[in-house]
């Protein structure tokens, strides 16, 4: 009878652990914006980090994670996205329909790593909460880490700020946000 009641209460647990967010930071949502210049979006992930070193909970809502996709000479014919705030990772799934068919990334954050993962490259976030990523015509996903942007800047801010941190990239220049 106590094995049943011990196996009973486990399970318990276990079901109601379920959908709690592991790792170093919990998620709370994003905030998206398509381009109106190029096929891509910009992407802000919310949360706050769960402890400090003193084990302390900060639950100061702040812009985590601030990501630019950019899909240059593809011309769209819809799209559609999708995140993911599981366990330990958050996703950022996103997708163009294109004449050559679907362009399409996801984007892993690691949340108890802190480890971001763009194509095949992975990146800490404590060196840069900014992140470009070019998805190019042949297929291949480029990304680039920037130093980190303040804790509550808008789209505006963060494209504003990408042109100043890579000003000799044109393509990065001539975007506008849709809305």
């Amino acid at each position: 009878m106590f094995k049943s009641f011990l196996l009973f209460v486990l399970c318990v647990l276990g079901i109601v652990g379920c959908g709690v967010q592991g790792g170093r930071f919990v998620t709370t949502g994003s905030k998206s914006n398509s381009l109106s210049s190029n096929v891509g979006c910009v992407d802000i992930v919310v949360g706050y980090e769960k402890k400090t070193d003193r084990g302390e909970e900060l639950p100061n809502e702040q812009n985590l994670l601030y990501v630019l996709i950019v899909a240059p000479e593809v011309q769209e014919h819809g799209s559609s996205s999708s995140n993911d705030y599981g366990r330990y990772v958050t996703t950022l799934n996103r997708s163009w329909s294109t004449d050559k068919g679907t362009v399409s990334i996801s984007i892993p954050w690691n949340r108890q790593t802190d480890t971001v993962t763009i194509g095949k490259q992975d990146f800490s976030r404590e060196k840069g909460n900014v992140f470009v990523v070019q998805l190019n015509p042949d297929g291949q996903i480029t990304g680039k880490q920037l130093p980190s942007l303040g804790a509550h800047s808008n789209f505006t801010e963060l494209l504003d700020y990408i042109n100043k941190q890579l000003p000799t990239e044109e393509l990065f220049s001539s975007l506008r946000l849709s809305k």
